[in-house]
């Protein structure tokens, strides 16, 4: 599955891909990385259905808006980094936001996945996967707000959603063979209209053809503990609940 993933990109570049309301704001607290890792949870731009016209600073692992407390939504989100796309109208912690129709796209300049060398994976090589005709791309998530009923505050969350593998991911990703949903450049937007029926978004979530992509082998470092791998980091607290309200 998708759990590490990669975004390069300048903030000016994100905003023009997605004709984005360019934000002082956003540009302050957004940062490139090489290398982000989901169990980080970390705060990255997203696309809405809601403000399709905006990035919004999300956490990777959707937590539902029914989820009680701080720590059940600490514990769920260890599970919800990605979504079977396949399964997403049936799921409980996704049913809700995909039948709302709270879809968005996530940047993404690349991916990381593990090649098994070995039947129970303890010797892997981990590959660098994008796209081979563009720099940035996007693939497809579902989105949540969760309010904490101790502190009446919002986390704002994500899930990446996954589908078969093509080819190329299949011998890459020979353990799940399974792959992110990467929306080709022209269905985007499609992806973004809340008109959508359960069949056009199902219809959507296909495996990308292998000949749109590209994918090398990288250092082991990647995942290796204190090993500084981002090309940059936030340096301070920011509100997102404050950047991401209306």
């Amino acid at each position: 599955m998708c759990y590490h993933k990669s975004l390069t990109t300048k903030y000016e570049q994100l905003a023009e891909y997605y004709s984005a309301a360019y934000s002082d704001v956003m540009a302050e607290v957004y940062a490139p990385r090489y290398h982000e890792n989901g169990f980080d949870f970390l705060p990255t731009p997203i696309v809405t259905t809601g403000r399709p016209n905006e990035l919004q600073m999300f956490h990777w692992g959707l937590v539902p808006f029914w989820v009680k407390d701080l720590a059940s939504a600490q514990k769920l989100r260890v599970s919800t980094l990605n979504c079977i796309s396949e399964e997403m109208f049936e799921k409980p912690s996704f049913k809700d936001a995909v039948k709302e129709g709270k879809r968005c796209l996530i940047p993404c300049t690349g991916f990381m996945e593990w090649k098994w060398l070995d039947e129970k994976g303890k010797t892997k090589i981990p590959y660098y996967i994008g796209l081979a005709d563009q720099p940035l791309f996007s693939i497809a998530g579902l989105y949540s707000r969760w309010k904490n009923r101790d502190t009446d505050q919002y986390y704002y969350s994500y899930t990446v959603l996954t589908t078969k593998a093509n080819a190329m991911m299949d011998e890459i990703h020979n353990s799940k063979h399974r792959m992110p949903v990467i929306l080709p450049r022209e269905y985007e937007k499609d992806w973004l209209n809340p008109n959508l029926t359960k069949d056009d978004v199902l219809a959507l979530c296909q495996p990308l053809d292998s000949a749109r992509m590209k994918a090398h082998t990288i250092s082991k470092l990647i995942t290796t503990k204190g090993a500084d791998t981002n090309v940059a980091e936030v340096l301070a607290v920011h509100d997102y609940e404050k950047i991401n309200s209306k």
